[in-house]
Order: C-alpha cells, then sequence, then structure tokens
C-alpha cells in the first residue's frame, strides 16, 4: 500500500449521486478520455464505511482535482470535504463503475 493522500470527497445519501446514470456515464467518459488510471472514483457506501469516511448510508467520489468535486456537487449536491487516503486501495477496490440507473415505471 501507499502513503496515504490529502484527495477531494463528495458525500450523498445513496441515490443521490447515482439515481439517474449520469454519473456513470461521466465516470465512463472520463476513464475512456483519460484512461483507467485517471484519479476520480465512485465509492459504494460499502467502501465509504470501509475507508472511514463516514458511518451512516452514503456514496462518495473521490477525485484529485477539486474542481471535478465541485462540478459534481454544483449537479448532484452532497457535501464535500478532503481526507486522507490510500491511492492504491482506491485503485485496487474502487474500480467498479457506480451501479446502473433504477428504470422507473412512468406509466401511472
Amino acid at each position: 500500500m501507499s502513503e496515504p493522500k490529502a484527495l477531494y470527497v463528495l458525500l450523498a445519501p445513496v441515490g443521490q449521486l447515482t439515481g439517474n446514470g449520469q454519473l456513470r456515464e461521466t465516470i465512463q467518459e472520463r476513464r475512456n478520455r483519460k484512461g483507467k488510471d485517471v484519479p476520480f472514483w465512485y465509492l459504494s457506501p460499502e467502501l465509504v464505511r470501509k475507508l472511514d469516511l463516514a458511518g451512516s448510508e452514503l456514496e462518495a467520489v473521490v477525485a484529485e482535482d477539486l474542481s471535478a468535486i465541485n462540478w459534481l456537487k454544483l449537479r448532484f449536491g452532497g457535501n464535500s470535504c478532503t481526507a486522507q487516503i490510500d491511492i492504491d486501495q482506491l485503485r485496487k477496490e474502487a474500480i467498479d463503475l457506480p451501479p446502473k440507473p433504477t428504470v422507473r415505471d412512468l406509466s401511472e
């Protein structure tokens, strides 16, 4: 494992960041454009707890670039902060894209 590094974090209740699928598309596009090692990760509620970033049902995005977090905060809301996180751990455990959006029946 590497040394922890100060990274920018956006925390929000589960579904606030991932509910409509736009965060998934954003991360996928960023990885396609800048490569798989781009310092931009989605954290499921389980990873948020494992990394000791929050204790309740929150999801998160972590990035080295503050402007990326600020843009996401404007887009989706949530609370931003900084945290000391091991980048090697993120590269191993936070490689998955956010979940696909839930399809809702609007015909009712």
